[in-house]
């Protein structure tokens, strides 16, 4: 009963990630969908038989208190971040094939 918990959950966690809502979103349709979406990629690269296009997304989080769970004197916060996404998508004769996402923090 537990293995059978564990890989629902398992499931759960795969198929509800960023990275599979996107390719649920995207592949299979024409390449045009993205410039609606997304706007111009930032970087078109060619490979031997499909073109990578290369979107980039910046969020700028706001500080925030971390509640700790109890009153204290001296808050904690958390410093401002810049997230950067960077869409991969992976087109062959204008349609759109792959998908992949990375995600990076600065602070």
């Amino acid at each position: 009963m537990q293995r059978v918990v564990l890989l629902l959950m398992v499931f759960f966690f795969f198929s509800c990630g960023t990275q599979k809502k996107l390719q649920k979103s995207y592949v299979g349709q024409p390449s045009f969908v993205l410039i609606e979406n997304f706007g111009n990629p930032k970087v078109i690269l060619d490979r031997e038989n499909a073109k990578i296009y290369v979107f980039e997304k910046i969020l700028l989080l706001k500080s925030t208190e971390i509640s700790q769970g109890k009153l204290t004197l001296d808050p904690m916060v958390s410093p401002m971040v810049q997230k950067t996404e960077l869409f991969y998508f992976t087109i062959k004769d204008n349609i759109i094939t792959e998908v992949k996402v990375e995600e990076e923090y600065k602070r």
